[in-house]
């Protein structure tokens, strides 16, 4: 007796149909037996096979997405970086403008003191007037 192996009948359905099924399950728009019964599949585990295919390929496709953005993001600088190094260009030259005006300030209380002959900067541990 000559035994033959029974090969599963697969009907192949294109990736667009399978692509299009599987993202109106995930929106939440069909439940599996509604949408194996709304396009006309065999039963709901044909949606499932679906969804699984999917997430399959969505989670490759993202990862070579990330990979390919984590080389990019190493190789040119993105606009955070960009705004982050004028901001911070920004604030050195605040910061070079406010040295600037310390030094005007002392400058002019030292020649203050010197022609009026009057201390005006407080002394460190100095008491003040009791009136």
């Amino acid at each position: 007796m000559i035994r033959i192996k029974k090969v599963k009948r697969s009907n192949r359905y294109p990736d667009e149909l399978k692509r299009k099924i599987a993202q109106e399950y995930l929106s939440g728009r069909f439940s599996y037996a509604i949408a194996a019964e709304e396009y006309g599949l065999r039963d709901k585990s044909v949606v499932k096979e679906f969804v699984r295919w999917f997430r399959r390929n969505n989670e490759l496709s993202a990862t070579n997405t990330e990979l390919s953005m984590s080389k990019k993001l190493r190789s040119t600088p993105d606009s955070t970086q960009l705004s982050s190094e004028k901001r911070i260009k920004e604030l050195e030259e605040q910061l070079r403008l406010s040295k600037l005006k310390v030094e005007l300030l002392e400058t002019m209380i030292d020649i203050a003191e010197d022609q009026l002959k009057v201390d005006i900067r407080k002394k460190s541990g100095s008491q003040q007037l009791k009136k």
